[in-house]
């Protein structure tokens, strides 16, 4: 029994000697081939007489390697430039090709190149011989190439890459403060734009605080031709609604004592419309008596009214010309669905208090003398062309002064704008870039249509359809 027990171990040993020795050759084989295979292909021999342009392919053709062992040669010939230590490993016939090029593609996808051939502050010992040295993380990952086995090699990559992420993305912030910008322009038509280049985490905060503000759209949200509301604008009212709601903010910092808000200036018998020949002051500069009055209705701003004739402070403060937080809260459960605007889609958290008697001509701060408008169908009220009457809490009619309603303007499926923005209503400053915009919505509503109509009709995929060019992107 003992003597079986022996022949059977010295068996063993015998068969792992030569698979040893085997392996050694088999690896100063693949070194050996790795060696013509970077020579041939650095030349670039293997596009020029050859004809192929991937290294892995000409590798498997011509010569019959399998698509593993062509895969990880041809890894390593074309990385061999970035990470010489490495692929010093590899041509030594030390490390295989295997662990090698494994090495290699993961500091590719994990975007370490440059990293791993940063020095440490100090070099560090290999796990394996005190002897060696190593000053950069490459030189550490050969280590682990040459020595580990392959199910360790994972684990120690893994180790590796997390410290040198951590330098990484310390870098990363840094530099990316540095290459960060924004500039808030204005334009000569008096809007502004934007623009501007974010850092990872300050963008992140952005589109988080965006998507937070106003939801992406819904499907359930599309209207009669199948189209949703546009994302970009919703964007564009979020951030009003944001910077808002930070410049109201109590704990928000300061400047003069002020928090990020607008500042009006206005004599009271200007601000109830009487002909004085003066003007509302906003920010420094003068502002239409019609801007005033829906600025001063609720918005952001701080208001200075004062008797022109005395020139005495009148006393009409925040908390009596807005609703107080009960007083909102009471008006939101009575209308949860926001907008009192036929059909709009604005969230609740937008709407503004519209007095129905304007505060400036003695209408009171109550329940029964407001109603909540989106900013947009809030400043369409006071363009003086539309009509608003409460008839109960959270209801109200409003008509255009040709006496439509507004739920049948928003049916009108000929309206200009996705919004009912008709034409009537343009700025002469804006008519050209309105025109436009109304021009591309107009294309994507007869898309939306004869798609519609083949849905309905169930047209064949094969029947030869009318080509409709696709508008693209909103011309703004």
């Amino acid at each position: 029994m003992i003597s079986t027990v022996i022949d059977r171990d010295h068996q063993a040993a015998l068969h792992r000697s030569r698979l040893e020795s085997l392996a050694s050759q088999a690896r100063l084989l693949e070194a050996a081939t790795l060696g013509e295979v970077i020579a041939y292909t650095s030349a670039g021999l293997h596009k020029t007489c050859d004809g192929f342009s991937g290294i892995r392919d000409w590798i498997m053709e011509s010569f019959a390697f399998n698509a593993s062992s062509a895969g990880q040669m041809a890894s390593i010939a074309r990385l061999a430039p970035k990470y010489k230590h490495l692929a010093e490993a590899a041509l030594s016939g030390r490390a295989s090709l295997d662990a090698v090029a494994y090495a290699m593609r993961r500091l590719e996808r994990e975007g370490l190149a440059v990293y791993s051939r940063v020095p440490y502050p100090s070099p560090v010992e290999s796990p394996y011989d005190s002897a060696v040295s190593c000053r950069t993380p490459e030189e550490l990952i050969r280590e682990y190439c040459v020595h580990a086995a392959r199910g360790e090699l994972a684990e120690h990559f893994d180790r590796i890459c997390a410290e040198l992420f951590d330098q990484q993305s310390l870098l990363d912030e840094l530099s990316q403060q540095t290459l960060a910008w924004m500039e808030v322009t204005e334009r000569p038509d008096g809007m502004w734009d934007l623009d501007g280049r974010l850092t990872g985490d300050t963008g992140r905060l952005l589109s988080n605080a965006l998507k937070t503000a106003v939801p992406p759209p819904r499907q359930d949200e599309a209207d009669a031709d199948g189209l949703l509301p546009s994302a970009s604008s919703r964007n564009a009212e979020a951030l009003h609604q944001i910077a808002a709601a930070y410049g109201t903010d109590p704990e928000a910092p300061k400047r003069h004592g002020h928090t990020a808000t607008l500042n009006l200036t206005c004599d009271l018998e200007t601000l109830r419309d009487s002909k004085t020949g003066r003007l509302p002051i906003l920010d420094g500069r003068p502002v239409s008596v019609a801007k005033a009055r829906l600025l001063a209705c609720e918005a952001g701003i701080i208001p200075a009214v004062f008797d022109f004739t005395t020139g005495e402070a009148i006393e009409l403060g925040r908390e009596k010309r807005l609703p107080n937080t009960a007083l909102r809260h009471k008006l939101e459960l009575e209308q949860p669905t926001g907008c009192a605007w036929s059909g709009c889609r604005a969230p609740i958290s937008w709407a503004e208090a519209h007095h129905i008697r304007h505060w400036a001509d003695g209408g009171a701060t109550t329940a029964e003398n407001l109603i909540l408008l989106c900013r947009f169908h809030h400043g369409r009220i006071h363009t003086n062309k539309w009509d608003i009457e409460k008839t109960g809490p959270g209801k109200a009619v409003i008509r255009h002064a040709n006496g439509i309603t507004d739920a049948e303007w928003e049916a009108d499926l000929l309206r200009d704008l996705p919004n009912g923005h008709d034409s009537s209503e343009w700025s002469p400053t804006f008519k050209r870039e309105l025109t436009d915009h109304a021009n591309w919505y107009a294309q994507k509503n007869m898309r939306a249509a004869i798609a519609n109509a083949k849905e309905r009709f169930r047209v064949k995929a094969s029947e030869p359809a009318q080509s409709v060019e696709d508008p693209g992107d909103p011309p703004f």
